[in-house]
């Protein structure tokens, strides 16, 4: 679809004039975190046009009224529960109506130069379907960049941990200074062409959280779309602030094998899930015998159910 067509469906649809960038942000109790980073939205000089959304998936902590009193000027989507990352963010691009979607994660700091330079970029080449740059650490530090799909070789030197006694930050997604087309690139902070998501479709939902954006990228690599990382942009992304290390790697280690399902056929899926559970029973057997270990027994039973849970996923995926 052109983008002139792009531009007259989205018209048609909201009845309203179209901004550059429609920002969808998904929300589940990160108050603390969500107002600096729509303060730096707000604040941040930038020159595009851009309105955004941010989905609530059922905060408790105050983040609606926050909303309400210091920035009336974003749209609210209340859910009742949570829906999962991919739901949230596909209510908010489907009330939305700007050219470019940014999928921003509430916990960073953008300012207007970096999504300015990434919106450029997709003004000037038709052919790329979305753009990001590198997300740093609050100190500074590099943090993430661009990235293959994934291999079953990485998914070894991943699970073994091989990978980071060879190389220092493995499996760190590239950093470089030139522009680089790629397979994928965190979504949080990613620019996808509104044009681009009505031929390929919307994140798929059925991930809940980790996996999505790589699928959606897989899908916009498969259909002609270039995926590339601008090094002239980046932005401080906090990360890991929605949940602890051991509910994270359950739902990481889901979606990994969630993609390799969807995408990858029968036999890499099958020995991607046969790689988790046979790694997974070997940390349970090392915790079971750490378990009795005083100083580590509070930990040893968050890694037993941890493995429990990812070993259980691998039988069935679901």
């Amino acid at each position: 679809m052109s983008e002139t067509a792009a531009r007259v469906k989205v018209e048609e649809r909201s009845g309203e004039a179209v901004v550059d960038m429609s920002v969808v942000l998904v929300c589940w109790n990160n108050k603390a975190y969500l107002d600096p980073c729509l303060k730096s939205l707000y604040e941040g000089g930038l020159k595009s046009s851009f309105d955004v959304v941010v989905v609530d998936n059922g905060s408790t902590d105050g983040s609606q009224q926050m909303l309400a009193e210091k920035y009336p000027q974003v749209k609210l989507i209340q859910n009742a529960g949570n829906v999962g990352l991919g739901k949230a963010s596909n209510q908010g691009i489907e009330a939305t109506n700007g050219r470019y979607v940014l999928l921003l994660n509430n916990d960073t700091i953008v300012n207007g130069p970096a999504l300015d330079v990434l919106v450029e970029y997709l003004d000037a080449h038709p052919e790329a379907g979305a753009a990001a740059g590198k997300l740093l650490n609050p100190d500074g530090s590099f943090q993430s960049g661009y990235a293959p799909f994934s291999t079953l070789l990485e998914e070894f030197l991943i699970v073994t941990h091989i990978g980071e006694r060879l190389w220092a930050g493995y499996p760190s997604h590239g950093d470089s200074n030139e522009i680089k087309e790629t397979g994928w690139m965190s979504s949080a902070c990613l620019l996808v062409r509104r044009a681009a998501l009505d031929q390929v479709g919307l994140l798929d939902e059925s991930y809940f959280i980790y996996g999505d954006e790589a699928d959606l990228q897989y899908r916009l690599n498969k259909a002609g779309w270039k995926v590339v990382f601008l090094p002239n942009s980046s932005i401080i992304h906090f990360g890991g602030r929605s949940m602890d290390r051991w509910k994270r790697r359950k739902m990481v280690y889901r979606g990994k094998m969630m993609f390799y399902k969807k995408n990858y056929g029968f036999f890499k899926t099958f020995l991607l899930r046969a790689m988790f559970f046979v790694m997974s029973l070997l940390k349970l057997l090392v915790w079971c015998v750490l378990f009795f270990v005083p100083s580590r027994n509070d930990q040893a039973k968050k890694e037993l159910r941890s493995n429990l849970e990812v070993m259980g996923l691998c039988l069935n995926l679901k």
